[in-house]
């Protein structure tokens, strides 16, 4: 990351956050800010934006898989596992097999890595 994105926000950001500033209780606004945010590494901007989403959009399958990505890469292993749990659930519900299967393996991937057991993660429908 160069000096200049940590102190000033790049077009795309900019543009983004004032349409989050137009539309604050749009998640599609939110969402795209959260993504750009993550592109950039800015995690913490990142997953202010996608939280944002998930209380204006609360089955948003996307917001929760980038938010086990996000936790990942944190090293947050709970997070990531839970959010990534959620983001299978609501694919699944979605009939969107695709991303279903990716989130599963994610998954897989997730308890092994962060070594935590399914009975160790609360249930999907409650609170982080």
């Amino acid at each position: 990351k160069s000096l200049f994105n940590k102190f000033f926000d790049n077009k795309e950001i900019k543009q983004l956050k004032a349409l989050v500033q137009s539309m604050p209780n749009d998640p599609r606004a939110c969402f795209n800010l959260g993504a750009a945010y993550q592109k950039l590494g800015r995690y913490k901007d990142a997953v202010r934006e996608f939280e944002k989403t998930l209380k204006y959009n609360p089955m948003s399958a996307e917001a929760h898989y980038n938010l086990a990505l996000i936790y990942e890469n944190m090293n947050e292993g709970k997070k990531a596992t839970l959010h990534i749990l959620k983001s299978g659930n609501l694919f699944s519900n979605k009939n969107d097999q695709v991303n279903k299967m990716e989130a599963r393996g994610l998954l897989r991937q997730y308890y092994r890595k962060f070594n935590i057991q399914p009975e160790d993660i609360p249930k999907p429908d409650s609170d982080i």
